[in-house]
């Protein structure tokens, strides 16, 4: 094997290592220089959208709980449903009794 070509190979090895070096090493640069754009821009936080119709339920058990309380708390307890005309619930249980006595008459 002639020497030359050798000396050739590892002058043309170190050239091309030095080459991907700074190719490298720019390539790194131009990384870092965007990043740093990037981290100095304001983050822009979305405010969230409304759901469009029609909304599904979360939880449905909790909210068929909290409906059944509401209706229990209307069928069983005294309040008015217009002062002004003088119009107010009473609980389910005196209202049928108040019934009851009425058709006995």
């Amino acid at each position: 094997m002639d020497p030359r070509y050798v000396f050739y190979f590892g002058v043309a090895l170190t050239v091309v290592g030095i080459a991907v070096f700074v190719l490298i090493w720019r390539m790194f640069l131009v990384f870092e220089s965007r990043q740093a754009r990037l981290e100095s821009q304001p983050v822009l936080v979305e405010t969230p959208q409304p759901q469009p119709e029609p909304r599904l339920q979360i939880s449905p058990q909790g909210d068929l709980q909290n409906l059944r309380r509401q209706e229990d708390e209307i069928l069983t307890t005294y309040g008015w449903i217009n002062r002004d005309s003088g119009t107010a619930r009473v609980p389910i249980e005196r209202a049928m009794q108040l019934y009851l006595e009425r058709q006995k008459k």
